[in-house]
């Protein structure tokens, strides 16, 4: 389950009772940094996969089940054609580049998976819970 950080926190404080308008999607990506991004992590501390088919994926607004207090996303798949080492965990950010804000991260459990092939795939679904 993806935790919330302090630049979510903040997003979604702004949004829901300041002047900060809604964004229309989220973006889903994969980092490689060997440690889980802390609380206090901004996007630009992220470090991603940059080359070899790697690209965001677009969690579009309105697309999420929503159950009582857990959020889910269907099944995203990302496909290497090349070598992108080690990756740790995914987070949620609301850019499909560098410039927006982090919202979510969360280390996989049985991880990290190490991306070398042409056709190597990791498939994630992300989800949150209000907690």
């Amino acid at each position: 389950m993806a935790k919330l950080v302090n630049e979510g926190e903040n997003r979604i404080l702004n949004i829901l009772l300041g002047a900060t308008a809604v964004d229309s999607n989220l973006y889903l990506g994969l980092y490689t940094n060997e440690t889980e991004p802390a609380e206090t992590d901004a996007l630009a501390q992220i470090t991603e996969p940059s080359e070899n088919g790697y690209a965001r994926k677009t969690l579009a607004r309105g697309s999420w089940d929503i159950s009582a207090d857990l959020a889910s996303f269907a099944q995203q798949t990302f496909a290497a054609t090349g070598a992108w080492g080690n990756v740790y965990g995914y987070f949620i950010a609301t850019s499909s580049d560098g410039t927006g804000k982090l919202m979510f991260v969360e280390q996989f459990t049985n991880g990290p998976y190490n991306v070398q092939n042409n056709g190597d795939e990791i498939k994630v679904t992300p989800s949150v819970r209000a907690a």
